[in-house]
């Protein structure tokens, strides 16, 4: 079974992940923090590595660095325990 993510991030960077990443993107939603604006949100295992893909090569730029996230150096710190 994939292992699966909690992460939590403000709500614009949410906003720009789920537009540059149109197609069904897997992202669940669970919460938002109004005084926050915060999304904390869902992701496989899987889903991650293929975002990840979109880290290694600066195709389409606004990918690149949205994806920057999803690579393992850097999803620690959007996690939520």
């Amino acid at each position: 079974m994939d292992k699966i993510y909690k992460l939590k991030i403000g709500r614009n960077q949410y906003d720009r992940i789920a537009e540059v990443f149109r197609e069904p993107n897997g992202l669940i939603p669970v919460s938002y923090d109004l005084d926050k604006d915060t999304v904390t949100f869902t992701i496989s295992e899987k889903l991650r590595l293929h975002f990840a893909k979109f880290a290694k090569k600066k195709i389409k730029a606004n990918r690149y660095y949205l994806a920057q996230m999803f690579l393992p150096r850097n999803i620690n710190q959007y996690e939520v325990r």
